[in-house]
């Protein structure tokens, strides 16, 4: 809530997590397919650690990246294409 430290996790979040994942992406789209990842992620660690949402809290790490891993690699090398609804 506070602008400042908005700012201040905004700037990490740009140069730490998303300037790095898309300075080594090879397919196209780099910049928003590492701000998906770091969404992805961002939002897992508020669940996990801020929130503390069971059973995300509790799952252990061998437990949760079978998990959340293909979602992750589509958005690194995936076709980001909408899918069509069922």
């Amino acid at each position: 809530a506070h602008p400042g430290a908005a700012e201040a996790l905004r700037e990490f979040v740009r140069r730490e997590m998303v300037g790095r994942i898309a300075g080594v992406i090879e397919v196209d789209r780099p910049k928003l397919r590492a701000n998906l990842v770091a969404s992805q992620i961002i939002g897992l660690i508020v669940a996990r650690y801020v929130v503390q949402i069971p059973p995300l809290a509790r799952l252990g790490a061998d437990e949760l990246a079978p998990l959340v891993g293909p979602t992750l690699q589509r958005y690194l090398e995936g076709d980001l294409r909408a899918s069509p609804s069922a």
